[in-house]
C-alpha cells in the first residue's frame, strides 16, 4: 500500500524502475521487490486494495480470509485479547474449541459451522 500511495503522489516518476530503485535507497529503510513483483502487484491493485479494506491484516495472509459469521469472528478476537492480556499461550487446538463453543452459544445452524471441531455438552 506504501509503494501505490508513492505510486499516487509521484505521477511524473511513472516508470517502475525508479520506483523499485526508489524504494531500494529509501531513508527510512530499502523495500526491496523487483521490478516484475511491481507490475504483477499494479495489475492486482484493485484485489489488494480491496482484502486491506475488508480486513486490516489481510495482506500478510497468502490468502484471503473469507470470515462466514463475523459474530463468531469478534467473539474469538476478543477472546484471544482477553487471554493474551492475561499472558496466556493460545494454540490451534484451543481456538478450534473456542470457535465452536461461541457456534454453539450463538447458535450457528449445523451447516454453516465450520468443521473440526465440536463441542461436547
Amino acid at each position: 500500500m506504501i509503494v501505490f500511495k508513492y505510486i499516487d503522489e509521484h505521477p511524473d516518476e511513472s516508470e517502475q524502475v525508479k520506483v523499485v530503485n526508489y524504494f531500494r535507497n529509501r531513508a527510512e529503510g530499502p523495500l526491496i521487490f523487483s521490478q516484475s513483483v511491481l507490475s504483477r502487484n499494479l495489475r492486482k491493485r484493485k484485489e489488494l486494495e480491496d482484502r486491506v479494506q475488508s480486513h486490516p491484516n489481510a495482506l500478510s495472509y497468502k490468502r484471503a480470509r473469507i470470515i462466514t459469521r463475523p459474530d463468531v469472528e469478534k467473539a474469538l478476537v476478543l477472546w484471544v485479547h482477553y487471554m493474551e492480556e492475561k499472558g496466556e499461550i493460545i494454540n490451534g487446538p484451543m481456538l478450534q474449541e473456542k470457535r465452536a463453543h461461541y457456534e454453539k452459544e450463538f447458535n450457528v445452524p449445523e451447516d454453516e459451522c465450520l468443521s473440526g471441531v465440536t463441542v461436547h455438552p
